[in-house]
C-alpha cells in the first residue's frame, strides 16, 4: 500500500464493536505511544470522526500526536457518559458510512423517568375516566326513570279521569256513566254525592206529556204546542233560539244496546245545521236526527259518537227539503255495530259504528244538541211524531211509522210524543 502524503490529515478508523444496545462502560486510559502506521513520521492532524453506528452517535474524538491522556468531550448524552478511549493511529481506509434520518431522541444526562409519578398519574386518569362513566350511567337511569314515572302519572290519569280518555258503551246504571267526546275527553262521571249533571240549560216553563210511557218533556220559554199546516196532528213549534227547547229529566233510550229513534220533523230555513231530536246533555251528544252540509249539499243525516273520539254519520241520498214534513228514523243494530238512516221509509245510507257511548244524564233533547258542552245546532220550524224504541225497529214497521196513527206499526215504542 502506498503511504499517504504527510501533508494530508489521516482520517481516524472507526472502532468496530463499540455501538449497541449496551451502554459503553469508562476504560482507564492508558498513556503510552502512538504506533504509527506505514505513513512518514508527523504530526498526526485532528479530524472529524465517523459517527459510530448504535442507537446512539459517537461523536468524534480529537487525537494527540504525542502520548497523552484522552479528554471527555463535552454535551455526550446517554444513560451514562462516554468516557474517552485509547485511539489507535493506523493507515487510512474508507469512512463508516453516515446515518441519515432522524436521530433517536436522546435523553438528556439525569432523566431517568420517574416511574412512581408516571403510575401515581395513570391511576388518577383511570379513576377519572372511571368517574366519568359512573357520571355518565347515573344520568342515563335519572333520564330513564323520570320517563317511566311520566308514563305512569300519565297512564294513572287516564285511569282515574283526569287525563284523556274515552269510554265505550256501559251497561252500568245511567247515573254512572260517562260520554266519550269527539274530542277524546272525558264527561263528569257519577259520583256518592248523586246523578251525573249534565251542562247547564236555561229553565223550562212548561211540560208536554208523554202520549207512549211515564217520561214528560219541560218546555223551554219559546217553545210552544200547537197546529201546523201539513199534519193533522199536534206539533211542537220552535222558532229558534236558547230557549227554544224541550227536554227529558231523565234517560230515555239506552245507548248500549240497539236503539230506534224516529221524528216527523219541518225545517222553514234554507241554511245552517239543525237537530231535531238528540240525546245525551254531557260534553257531546250520544246521538241526533237532523239537517247539516255535507260537500256543500245540505243533507238529513243519522250520526252517533264513537268510542275514542269521533262521530260515525249515516247522510241522505238528496238534498233536504225546506217547508215540507219528513219522517227521519235512525237505526243503531249493537250486534252489527251498524247505523242505518231511513228517510220516508226508505233506506239511505249506513255506517259503522263499534259502540254509542253515553252522554252526561242521557237526557232527551228536541230542537237542539249538545257539543263541545255547548247547546248547539238548534232547530228552525216544527216537531211532531217523536218515538224510540230500545232495539232496532224492522223496516216493515219504519215503513208504518211515516203512515202516522192511522197504521202504528206492529213493535210499540217504549216512548212517544205528539203521536195523536
Amino acid at each position: 500500500m502506498t503511504p499517504r502524503p504527510v501533508s494530508q490529515p489521516v482520517p481516524l478508523v472507526p472502532q468496530p464493536g463499540q455501538a449497541g444496545p449496551q451502554p459503553v462502560q469508562p476504560q482507564p486510559v492508558q498513556p503510552g505511544p502512538v504506533q504509527p502506521g506505514p505513513v512518514a513520521p508527523a504530526a498526526v492532524q485532528p479530524g472529524p470522526a465517523a459517527a459510530q453506528p448504535g442507537p446512539q452517535a459517537v461523536q468524534p474524538i480529537p487525537v494527540q500526536a504525542a502520548p497523552q491522556a484522552v479528554q471527555p468531550i463535552p454535551g455526550q448524552a446517554g444513560p451514562q457518559a462516554v468516557q474517552p478511549i485509547p485511539v489507535q493511529a493506523g493507515p487510512a481506509g474508507p469512512a463508516w458510512p453516515q446515518q441519515t434520518g432522524f436521530p433517536p431522541a436522546q435523553p438528556t444526562a439525569g432523566s431517568t423517568p420517574d416511574w412512581e409519578a408516571l403510575a401515581a398519574r395513570n391511576e388518577k386518569d383511570a379513576k377519572r375516566r372511571r368517574r366519568v362513566k359512573l357520571i355518565g350511567a347515573v344520568t342515563a337511569v335519572v333520564v330513564v326513570a323520570a320517563a317511566g314515572a311520566g308514563y305512569v302519572l300519565l297512564t294513572k290519569g287516564a285511569k282515574d279521569g283526569n287525563g284523556p280518555t274515552a269510554s265505550g258503551p256501559s251497561t252500568a246504571a245511567v247515573s254512572t256513566s260517562a260520554s266519550a267526546s269527539a274530542s277524546g275527553s272525558a264527561a263528569p262521571t257519577a259520583s256518592a254525592s248523586g246523578p251525573v249533571k249534565g251542562i247547564d240549560s236555561p229553565p223550562t216553563v212548561g211540560s208536554l206529556p208523554a202520549t207512549k210511557g211515564a217520561v214528560a218533556l219541560g218546555l223551554g220559554s219559546d217553545a210552544k204546542t200547537g197546529s201546523a199546516p201539513g199534519y193533522s196532528g199536534q206539533v211542537l213549534k220552535l222558532p229558534s233560539g236558547q230557549n227554544s227547547f224541550a227536554q227529558s229529566a231523565s234517560q230515555v233510550v239506552d245507548v248500549s244496546n240497539s236503539f230506534t229513534v224516529s221524528a216527523r220533523v219541518l225545517v222553514d230555513v234554507p241554511n245552517g245545521n239543525r237537530s231535531a231530536v238528540s240525546q245525551g246533555d254531557g260534553q257531546y251528544y250520544s246521538y241526533s236526527l237532523g239537517r247539516a252540509n255535507n260537500n256543500g249539499h245540505d243533507l238529513w243525516y243519522f250520526k252517533v259518537q264513537v268510542p275514542g273520539g269521533g262521530s260515525a254519520v249515516a247522510w241522505s241520498k238528496g238534498d233536504a227539503t225546506v217547508n215540507q214534513w219528513v219522517v227521519l228514523t235512525g237505526v243503531y243494530d249493537d250486534p252489527s255495530g251498524q247505523i242505518t238512516l231511513y228517510v220516508n221509509g226508505a233506506p239511505q245510507a249506513s255506517a259503522k259504528s263499534p259502540g254509542v257511548p253515553p252522554s252526561g244524564a242521557n237526557t232527551l233533547q228536541i230542537g237542539r244538541l249538545s257539543s263541545n258542552s255547548q247547546w248547539s245546532d238548534p232547530w228552525h220550524g216544527a216537531v211532531a211524531d217523536v218515538q224510540t224504541w230500545g232495539q232496532t225497529l224492522p223496516e216493515a214497521d219504519i215503513v208504518k211509522v211515516v203512515a202516522g196513527p192511522s197504521s202504528p206499526p206492529a213493535t210499540p215504542p217504549a216512548a212517544a210524543w205528539l203521536t195523536g
